[in-house]
């Protein structure tokens, strides 16, 4: 099936969805709707998308391909079925992973946190196929442990190895952090995390110290020490920096009004707080300057000190 005809067999099949609508009227005269959905759950994504009754009762194939178009990040049907081949894959593997409103804003705020989205469609397209891989590995978890292998030595510490090589989707786990898994509510050192292997998917995922007692993986964990970050999600936090200060560029050089040390933007730190799990922008000589990006002011107003 070509990526059109199965853009078209998604649009009939929201269509049915919203076929199924049933109207209540309650008696101060409010209207609600509700489907028996299959494919998409359509109230969801009206919620979502702010249609109104009007648009609720415009039950029309144009609409559901228009809506298909706008859950992929186009702004209508024509522009998705004209895109390039790069951009339909991409299309076809999102439209088979969404069902609800969630899944669409998922995924969008991925984009945005990774700041991936900047170095072309390919690259978008490269990081959906890890993405929702790791989703499918998330769910090995909850396998008989018949169907799982523990996995000791060599493999279990490669595995661990690569969140220092920045394999975790948002940079901020590192193999020396301290986690705090939010399913058996425990804390421990991240490298104390078991590593399970799918026997028959080969798939692998780092869990919870307390498996199987515990089925919590590492995308549970809340990060209970400061994180530097490094990479793609480090360069999309200093690019939200100059979008709130004008006057930083990734080669300016800025001056540090705590330590009073000068240095490129771009060699600034970025750190994910323990506290709300939020990046900031810190001093390049963080943790010994506590400086922020509210103290960085351009070095030229500074006079040029050291």
């Amino acid at each position: 099936m070509s990526h059109l005809d199965f853009f078209k067999k998604q649009a009939k099949n929201l269509l049915k969805d919203w076929q199924t609508q049933t109207k209540t009227v309650e008696d101060d005269g409010y209207i609600s709707y509700h489907y028996d959905w299959k494919f998409y759950d359509v109230g969801d994504l009206f919620f979502y998308y702010e249609f109104d009754d009007k648009d609720e009762q415009d039950i029309k194939l144009a609409r559901a391909q228009h809506l298909i178009a706008k859950m992929v990040g186009f702004k209508k049907w024509d522009d998705l079925i004209h895109a390039s081949e790069t951009e339909q894959e991409l299309a076809e593997l999102l439209l088979r992973r969404f069902k609800h409103a969630q899944d669409v804003q998922n995924w969008k705020k991925t984009l945005r946190f990774t700041g991936v989205a900047q170095y072309g469609a390919e690259a978008v397209l490269d990081y959906a196929h890890q993405y929702y891989q790791l989703g499918d590995a998330k769910e090995i978890v909850h396998l008989p442990t018949d169907k799982i292998t523990v996995l000791q030595g060599k493999f279990r510490s490669e595995a661990l190895n690569q969140f220092d090589d920045m394999h975790n989707p948002a940079g901020s786990l590192r193999k020396d952090s301290s986690v705090f898994c939010m399913h058996c509510r425990k804390a421990f050192d991240f490298k104390q995390s078991k590593v399970i292997k799918d026997n028959e998917k080969n798939l692998t995922m780092v869990v919870c110290k307390n498996y199987p007692n515990c089925h919590g993986t590492y995308l549970d964990y809340k990060v209970l020490t400061p994180t530097i970050l490094y990479g793609e999600a480090r360069f999309a936090e200093l690019e939200r920096g100059m979008q709130a200060f004008p006057h930083l560029k990734l080669d300016a050089k800025v001056h540090c009004i705590h330590c009073g040390k000068e240095y490129l933007y771009n060699e600034a730190n970025v750190v994910v707080s323990p506290d709300d799990g939020e990046a900031y922008i810190h001093c390049k000589h963080y943790p010994e300057c506590d400086g922020t990006l509210i103290d960085m002011m351009s070095a030229d107003r500074a006079g040029g000190r050291e």
